[in-house]
């Protein structure tokens, strides 16, 4: 599913996740409205044990699972692996503002670097080549983590810009890690 991005010069992009929130419709107003069913089917498509919940699985639940995921993300007591899954599913909600949403959760740099990190691999699943030009920049971000994601999502988007980012990028990166996801993301992006 191919979902516009945010248009460059957009005021979206320099707004913090907690600005986002309150100017938009929430998650604690999607969640607090949403049916105690959707609720649960969420908590159990985010707890089932290695499987990725297909996007077939999400679409029945509707905008309101939006609300949930990013409750469930934003809530300090949730487990780490539940707040990152809940932002990664977030790239197969039936919502038109979750690109959004996952791009305020990757710009905010106060936001947990896993959750980040999460948002990044989302959008590309997401948005597909069209989250290359908002994922570019993260290449440099201060946060290994994020930095790892976003290689390894450029990685398997690939084209020309991305081979040429991320070999720009491989000389001057320090962490195995994050090294490691620029070579591999190399290895995906050969045409």
């Amino acid at each position: 599913m191919k979902m516009p991005t945010v248009p460059r010069g957009s005021p979206l992009p320099h707004l913090g996740l907690t600005a986002l929130l309150l100017v938009g419709p929430g998650a604690s107003l999607q969640a607090a409205t949403a049916p105690a069913g959707v609720r649960g089917e969420v908590l159990s498509l985010l707890d089932r044990a290695g499987a990725v919940p297909q996007e077939t699985e999400w679409k029945p639940l509707g905008p309101a699972a939006l609300g949930v995921l990013e409750e469930l993300a934003a809530d300090p007591q949730a487990p780490a692996q539940r707040r990152s899954r809940a932002v990664t599913f977030m790239a197969a909600v039936d919502h038109p503002q979750a690109t959004d949403r996952l791009q305020a959760f990757l710009q905010n740099g106060d936001t947990q670097p896993d959750l980040r990190a999460s948002a990044a691999t989302a959008l590309g699943l997401r948005v597909g080549t069209g989250a290359v030009p908002t994922l570019l920049p993260f290449l440099q971000d201060r946060s290994d983590p994020v930095r790892e994601a976003v290689a390894r999502a450029l990685g398997r988007l690939g084209g020309a810009q991305v081979q040429q980012a991320l070999e720009e990028r491989l000389p001057q990166e320090e962490v195995p890690g994050v090294r490691e996801a620029l070579q591999q993301g190399l290895t995906f992006s050969l045409p």
